[in-house]
This record gives structure tokens, C-alpha cells and sequence, in this order.
């Protein structure tokens, strides 16, 4: 699987995975630019059951985010493929791509 492939709009794993994780961290968070002021709750964005709530849709089939134009740093620095989106994606058991041990980079098979 090439994380190329990934898709946000049909995963949505790494909105769904820590209510510690969509935090506030950069000073573009609290500025305009940032999430509106509803969406913050103790310096996270809101989260909703076992999500963030500006999260649609189901998990792993069709998501869209409400909150995309203005979402926190966190959540632009996660991209497709990230080690945070990676470990997202286990969490929901979503495919991933194949882990090869550096042993295997060393010793590759003749």
C-alpha cells in the first residue's frame, strides 16, 4: 500500500483516534485563522463521544471535517502516511502500508 494512495475523505482515522490530540499549539491556533472560539474547549478542539466533533461521516468509509479551512496545527501536520496518521490507522484497523525492518534494508534476499 503507497500512502499515496490515502485518502482523508474516506478515512478519517487520525480524527477519530485521542481526544488529547487536536490541541492547540501554534499562535495561528488562537488567532483568526484558528478554529472559532466554540470549537475550543480547554485548548483541544471539542470532542464528541469517540471523535472530534467537527468530524462527519463514518470512519474509515466517508468523512469530511466541518472546522478544515480554520483546523488546528495538529491536524494540518498530519498527512497522508504520517507516522500520526500510520498509527491512526492501526487504532481503526484501516490497511497500512507493509513495515520492513532495517535487518531486511541490510540483508536484502538474493
Amino acid at each position: 500500500m503507497d500512502p499515496t494512495e490515502f485518502d482523508c475523505n474516506t478515512c478519517g482515522a487520525c480524527c477519530a483516534y485521542t481526544a488529547d490530540w487536536p490541541m492547540l499549539e501554534s499562535s495561528e491556533d488562537h488567532g483568526p485563522e484558528g478554529p472559532e472560539p466554540e470549537w475550543v474547549v480547554d485548548g483541544h478542539i471539542r470532542w464528541a463521544g469517540d471523535r472530534c466533533g467537527a468530524l462527519r461521516g463514518v470512519v474509515g468509509v466517508s468523512t469530511r471535517c466541518i472546522i478544515y479551512a480554520r483546523r488546528p496545527s495538529p491536524c494540518r501536520g498530519c498527512g497522508p502516511g504520517s507516522t500520526s496518521c500510520l498509527v491512526a490507522r492501526r487504532h481503526h484497523g484501516l490497511p497500512v502500508p507493509e513495515q520492513r525492518s532495517t535487518m531486511d534494508d541490510l540483508f536484502p534476499s538474493c
